[in-house]
């Protein structure tokens, strides 16, 4: 794991895209999660003179893993049917697997890589000296 507080990295994967991502809250794991899958995702251009969008979401899953996934779904939703980056201002995760978010979208010109879903391959969230950390598998 790296020494910052929240990451990710790509790791090496036969057919598909994966990230490990870490946090040292739950929440700043699913930051992470997010960034790794906009960097994954290859953003190229923004629109200029677009405002931007604002938009508060409301998840509920029966682990944090479904949590994890329920996000990122709803993120490379946004990104790919309304060709919209968003930047979390405020995201709060509750111990009873809810999670709300303050989201600030963009529109963008393009993306290099077409994400088909986050999976559940591997997806283990686990509890470190750190923090968290999991893997994340992307179909592509």
């Amino acid at each position: 794991m790296n020494d910052t507080l929240a990451g990710f990295e790509e790791l090496s994967h036969t057919a598909d895209l994966e990230i490990k991502v870490w946090g040292d809250d739950m929440a700043s794991l699913f930051l992470a999660a997010a960034d790794g899958l906009f960097h994954l995702s290859g953003i190229e251009d923004y629109e200029e003179g677009f405002s931007a969008v604002k938009e508060t979401i409301s998840l509920d899953a029966m682990d944090y893993e479904g949590l994890l996934i329920l996000f990122l779904e709803e993120l490379l939703y946004r990104l790919t049917e309304d060709y919209m980056l968003f930047s979390i201002e405020k995201l709060s995760i509750s111990t009873n697997f809810s999670l709300k978010a303050k989201l600030r979208g963009t529109q963008i010109k393009s993306y290099q890589r077409d994400i088909k879903a986050v999976t559940y391959h591997r997806l283990n969230i686990r509890e470190t000296d750190h923090g968290y950390e999991v893997n994340i598998v992307f179909d592509i």
